[in-house]
């Protein structure tokens, strides 16, 4: 019930400041697991996506966004989980599997920052490590705009990513990671720089 309240008031506040045009949001399954990943240009990425879809999300967000008490309940009124960039976080990842194991939407932003790819920082392959791990589809997304207020914010959600290929393999490891994340950035690039 409080996640509804707060879903709703961020839908509200941020529908009075922006104007989104959305597309794509037929690709987001009505029940079973799947992993949004998009790129990451700004703080409210997560919220913009989240309030344009129906089901609960589970979002991987940095633990610098959940250190404050007032930061921690409204991240975690939205579904978000932390994560300790920059280290071999085991916890966030296996939170990460188990929301996609009992069918849960998740939410993972693969630069691991803002503008990452524009700073020629190399997507993280997490994302695609927890998918071919757990045989869940990958659904790309590509965002962009200033995030300055009154303008529009394009979302794009892409089709599934066809993973059929890695999910027959007995094992899987960094190498198919790598391939796919690559896959992966090409589709959110598309969808980001697309129509």
């Amino acid at each position: 019930m409080v996640r509804k309240i707060v879903k709703g008031f961020a839908n509200i506040m941020c529908h009075i400041i922006y104007r989104f045009d959305v597309k794509g949001l037929e690709n987001i399954p009505k029940e079973g697991a799947a992993i949004i990943c998009a790129n990451h240009i700004h703080l409210l990425d997560s919220v913009t996506i989240v309030i344009h879809i129906k089901r609960m999300i589970y979002i991987m967000v940095k633990k610098e966004l959940m250190k404050s008490k007032i930061g921690y309940w409204f991240f975690d009124k939205l579904g978000c989980f932390a994560v300790d960039r920059g280290k071999g976080d085991v916890k966030a990842i296996e939170d990460a599997e188990g929301h996609v194991k009992d069918g849960d939407l998740l939410m993972i932003f693969p630069e691991g920052k803002r503008n990452g790819m524009a700073k020629g920082i190399k997507m993280k392959k997490g994302a695609a490590m927890v998918a071919l791990q757990t045989k869940t589809p990958i659904i790309p997304v590509g965002i962009s705009g200033s995030f300055i207020p009154f303008t529009k914010i394009k979302i794009r959600f892409g089709k599934p990513m066809d993973l059929n290929a890695y999910f027959e393999m007995e094992k899987t490891g960094p190498r198919e990671w790598i391939t796919v994340t690559k896959k992966m950035e090409e589709e959110i690039i598309s969808l980001r720089d697309g129509e």
